[in-house]
């Protein structure tokens, strides 16, 4: 159950859920109009359930039905609390009705706990001599004060503060009676966690995309004073995959947003190394004792950290996380994880009406991509900066130029674009052509191969996860560019005639000079 601020909110100003006020001295009180005989034990039944929205039933002793998710795997540990009397005279009663849970805390320092017991798939603890052998965790109680203190709680549960419990006490519906088994009903505020990414403009590989990371507060309520407190601890890791994504390794790109003001390297420290796994990085971020202060200062805002990243290759890339906030926290609360699709096109040349042997090779031909048709449009018409427009991985991949911003074909005619987000997968969703956020990518060929003409028209193309192998395309351009040449411009049709009008004005020449030979030998 997600704490929510609403929930936090009711709750800051609520009375304790499980009245230990009442149980501590309440029943001291009635049990002085108690005619049965005082026993010197009682059963102690732990009943561990979620926090509400809103304050419950306050606890009475007896047993309450409450409707509320049960946690199981809560650790409890019981202290019998030294007194200066006997808890069975009154002189004994009445000094355990004036021991608060301060007092009694310093009581119980350095003293080792005589009972401790785990809450069952129930929820709950058992310390009562009439349980069932499968149910009993101990023994009844003795009479005294004691002090319940939780240990370890499971992952994402935020410890509850320690609770007193007065052995005996009185039946609250017949205060001449006494209880044979104290009910008690300790809440524990449950933390979780998301995670999600931004990348839906960032179109391929090399770019730089935000990981956002949001946590319940797990600032804990004090049910006793009112009050939220700082917690524990609280520490969040993420590991990254270094073959897909990479960080500062600063840390500095690991920063806390809300609440608002956390300040790098004061309120939390973040630090990065390698992590268990062979080639992954886990960055920790660890709030400090100010950072946890801040925190419970803000009991209605969640935690939420932001992690930048760079694409570094292609691929279905998957990112969670993980957090703690006790020491005791045997594992970690899992924060679930969300991904991002990168995926590459094959791109095959053809040439139609090639003569045999003149053209050996199929490299050369260039193209640029763009995520609108207009963009394409515009860079094949050289519209001034449309060509800026190119999508450009910041990658070192074969056939592709990153300063030009061009995909250039080998000898067999194929060049591979590589790394584009998947045209349907962004912010970790999956969605169709109608949605905003689909891509339809469009290739343009800035330069044709030898002897060919450019393509007419800009060319579309999705990225999926079959564009790399399963829909590959084959881009046909026709041989023969005198087709398009008009003779005046140096074609091989004004060759002919340059070459047929010098043969005839030789000709001219030489009969000219003849007949001046001629001319003069007459005379």
């Amino acid at each position: 159950m997600s704490t929510t601020n609403t929930r936090r909110g009711l709750l800051a100003s609520a009375g304790a859920l499980v009245t230990v006020v009442a149980l501590a001295l309440g029943g001291s009180v009635a049990a002085q109009a108690s005619t049965v005989k005082m026993p010197d034990r009682s059963g102690l039944i732990i009943t561990k359930h979620e926090q509400p929205d809103e304050a419950g039933t306050p606890a009475t002793g007896l047993p309450q039905d409450t409707g509320l998710p049960v946690i199981p795997g809560v650790t409890f540990e019981a202290y019998q609390v030294p007194l200066n009397n006997d808890p069975m005279t009154d002189a004994g009663r009445a000094e355990i009705a004036g021991i608060d849970l301060a007092e009694a805390q310093g009581k119980v320092s350095g003293v080792a706990a005589t009972r401790s017991g785990t809450t069952d798939a129930q929820g709950q603890i058992h310390w009562q001599s009439s349980a069932a052998p499968g149910q009993k965790d101990g023994e009844d109680l003795g009479a005294g004060l004691w002090l319940v203190r939780e240990t370890a709680a499971p992952a994402g549960v935020i410890r509850a503060g320690d609770f007193l419990v007065a052995v005996p006490l009185t039946d609250p519906t017949n205060g001449e009676q006494w209880l044979n088994t104290i009910y008690v009903y300790p809440k524990n505020q449950t933390v979780e966690g998301e995670k999600t990414v931004d990348n839906e403009s960032d179109f391929t590989v090399g770019s730089t995309v935000t990981w956002r990371i949001s946590i319940d507060n797990p600032s804990p309520f004090n049910a006793l004073t009112g009050a939220y407190e700082p917690a524990e601890m609280f520490r969040v890791v993420d590991v990254l995959r270094d073959e897909y994504l990479s960080t500062d390794a600063t840390g500095q790109d690991f920063t806390v947003v809300s609440p608002a003001g956390m300040v790098w390297g004061q309120d939390y420290t973040v630090t990065v190394e390698p992590g268990q796994s062979a080639g992954t990085t886990a960055l920790t971020l660890e709030y400090t004792a100010s950072g946890l202060d801040r925190l419970a200062e803000a009991p209605t805002e969640r935690a939420v950290m932001e992690l930048k990243t760079l694409v570094v290759k292609g691929g279905v890339i998957e990112n969670s996380a993980q957090f703690w906030t006790s020491e005791s926290q045997g594992e970690p609360g899992e924060i679930p994880g969300t991904s991002m699709k990168y995926g590459d096109y094959a791109l095959i040349k053809k040439s139609a009406g090639t003569p045999v042997g003149a053209l050996p090779s199929l490299s050369g031909a260039e193209f640029m991509v763009f995520t609108t048709e207009q963009d394409a449009l515009d860079a094949q018409n050289d519209v001034p900066g449309a060509k800026d427009k190119a999508v450009r991985p910041a990658v070192n991949v074969p056939g592709y130029d990153p300063v030009a911003g061009t995909w250039t074909t080998n000898a067999d005619g194929r060049v591979d674009i590589t790394g584009l987000r998947y045209s349907g997968f962004a912010n970790g969703e999956s969605f169709g052509p109608g949605d905003p956020r689909y891509v339809t990518y469009w290739l343009v060929e800035t330069r044709a191969l030898e002897g060919h003409q450019l393509l007419a028209q800009p060319f579309s193309f999705i990225i999926d996860e079959d564009s790399a192998t399963q829909t590959t395309e084959e881009i046909v351009n026709q041989y023969d560019r005198n087709g398009f040449v008009l003779p005046l411009t140096g074609g091989a049709g004004t060759l002919v005639l340059t070459i047929a009008g010098l043969a005839l004005l030789a000709t001219v020449l030489v009969v000219a000079r003849r007949r001046s030979l001629a001319h003069r030998a007459a005379a």
